[in-house]
């Protein structure tokens, strides 16, 4: 009878610490991240995660984007001027900018809405977070388009803009630092700064203040924008390279100097990027 009961008793405290698997502590909630100058929400149509511009329009111009949002597709004289279709982020993300362009040049004159639509973060199995450690790097490519007291529209670029984006999993935060330039017709340079903006591990969005400084034309002092963006895949490495791809908008406008004086100036701009490692 005594071997009998501390065979019981064996089997009680095997119950109370559970099967095998599962279990663990409480996943983390995340840190929370609210970009009040974008809308931020998953499209229906595929699930994925949608940082959209604010940019005030017109109703015509609303016409216009509801006519790129239709099987029609939008009518002459604007256009969509990123198409990621034949690159290695294809399957990952959407990124659209819309505007308005020159007859005849294709170049844009006036910015109507700027979206960027990342696949979804899978950083869960199994009730448990598959990484909460370690920083995980991005680079890739960056566009911006700048106004300067209600001139021209100037238009900038870099393959290689997106600099270095940090991911820190274990303080939840993400710093990035962005730039364009002015090789291969891109008109204007600007150079954009972001340090430990929340990062939720959970979802993969990231962002908050960031301050951005004109380079070409040469102008002094930074103004404060805001920047929101998205990773997407998962943190698990394989031939050497991580399986996250990232994409986001920026936007700032303030008031920046010259030798003539003061100038009112308004950024907004994309970028995307992933491992630096990873081949095409």
């Amino acid at each position: 009878m005594r071997y009998l009961a501390v065979w019981f008793l064996a089997l009680a405290m095997l119950a109370g610490c559970g099967g095998g698997g599962g279990g663990g502590t409480d996943l983390p909630p995340g840190k929370g991240v609210d970009v009040a100058a974008f809308e931020t929400y998953q499209t229906q149509h595929n699930g994925r995660n949608r940082v959209r511009s604010r940019i005030s329009v017109t109703g015509a111009e609303q016409q216009v984007l509801n006519a790129f949002d239709s099987p029609a597709g939008g009518p002459a004289g604007y256009l969509s001027l990123i198409d990621l279709t034949d690159t290695p982020y294809a399957r990952d993300m959407t990124i659209e900018v819309i505007a308005e362009v020159g007859s005849g040049t294709g170049k844009a004159t006036r910015l109507l809405r700027l979206t960027a639509d990342q696949s979804q973060f899978v950083n869960e199995r199994n009730g448990r977070l598959i990484e909460a450690k370690g920083k995980y790097y991005f680079r890739g490519e960056t566009f911006a388009w700048v106004t300067i007291d209600d001139g021209a529209l100037l238009s900038g670029h870099h393959a290689q803009g997106l600099e270095n984006l940090v991911l820190d999993f274990d303080a939840q935060t993400a710093s990035i630092s962005l730039r364009t330039g002015t090789e291969n017709g891109s008109e204007t340079w600007i150079e954009l700064r972001g340090e430990n903006l929340p990062f939720n591990i959970r979802t993969g969005a990231y962002g908050g203040d960031v301050s951005i400084e004109v380079r070409h034309p040469a102008l002094e002092g930074a103004i404060a924008g805001s920047l929101r963006g998205n990773v997407g895949g998962t943190p698990g490495y394989s031939n050497g390279q991580h399986g996250m791809t990232t994409s986001g908008l920026y936007t700032g406008s303030g008031t920046l100097t010259s030798d003539q004086g003061s100038h009112e100036v308004s950024v907004d701009g994309v970028f995307f990027g992933r491992d630096p490692n990873a081949k095409p």
